[in-house]
């Protein structure tokens, strides 16, 4: 499914390879704006592409006052891409049916149209991996911040042996992680929760914080870590929950 990075469009980024994809996007359903004509796929948001998309959110989403505006996870390019408004459309790693099922619910509410999951259940070496690569790229400290007393004492192993070999050390934390107890040190290594990650940067400012609230608003999620504490939206799923 085609995507962009940034939004196309009236007073927008309209990075060009971005504006490429609306401009085939909308070509392709040129018989929806007639008598429009298709625009040349330049990468270069004019006069004619912004009509075209104004048209779209006319006639093809009903918006009363179209802004001549496409964004990543907004609903005129799902509708662009022929997704239904009613189905929020999950991208990246495949969740578990009752997770995705949380998820779509989440967006859904609100009012965004995809998102991209990064990461799901691990295992303890995978977690190690991970845990190994965040100290690296963001510290010691962030990571103890961002993990309670297990994950801080596997946390702790990185720091007093980073200068070891790579291998050797994800290997001490994988010890330390087996000692204290997988579930214990992250959900995503847990047999109780479905845990997943959810890429911010697949939805705009503005949707992130009714993201957020959908979350926090759904009765099915015990926990949710939102960026800047987390890289990505850090959402935990009971596995028995009565509200799956």
């Amino acid at each position: 499914m085609p995507t962009i990075t940034g939004s196309v469009g009236r007073g927008r980024d309209n990075h060009p390879d971005d504006v490429k994809v609306i401009q085939t996007l909308l070509n392709q359903d040129i018989a929806k704006l007639s008598p429009l004509m298709p625009t040349a796929v330049s990468g270069n948001c004019d006069a004619q592409t912004i009509l075209m998309i104004e048209e779209f959110q006319r006639r093809v989403l009903r918006f009363r006052a179209p802004d001549g505006v496409v964004g990543p996870g907004g609903r005129t390019l799902a509708a662009l891409n022929g997704i239904s408004a009613g189905e929020p459309a999950l991208q990246g790693i495949v969740l578990p049916a009752p997770a995705a099922k949380v998820l779509k619910e989440i967006l859904k509410a609100a009012g965004i149209s995809r998102a991209i999951v990064k990461r799901g259940a691990r295992t303890p070496a995978e977690q190690a991996c991970v845990m190994y690569e965040n100290c690296v790229s963001k510290g010691v400290e962030f990571n103890k911040r961002l993990y309670a007393i297990p994950g801080g004492k596997v946390v702790d192993v990185f720091a007093a042996n980073q200068d070891k070999p790579r291998n050797a050390v994800i290997q001490s934390m994988l010890d330390k992680i087996i000692e204290v107890g997988p579930s214990n040190v992250s959900k995503h290594v847990s047999g109780t929760h479905f845990t997943f990650d959810v890429d911010p940067n697949s939805m705009s400012t503005a949707q992130q914080t009714a993201f957020l609230a959908a979350i926090r608003a759904h009765k099915a999620v015990s926990k949710v870590i939102p960026p800047p504490a987390d890289p990505a939206f850090h959402i935990e799923i009971p596995r028995d929950s009565p509200n799956l």
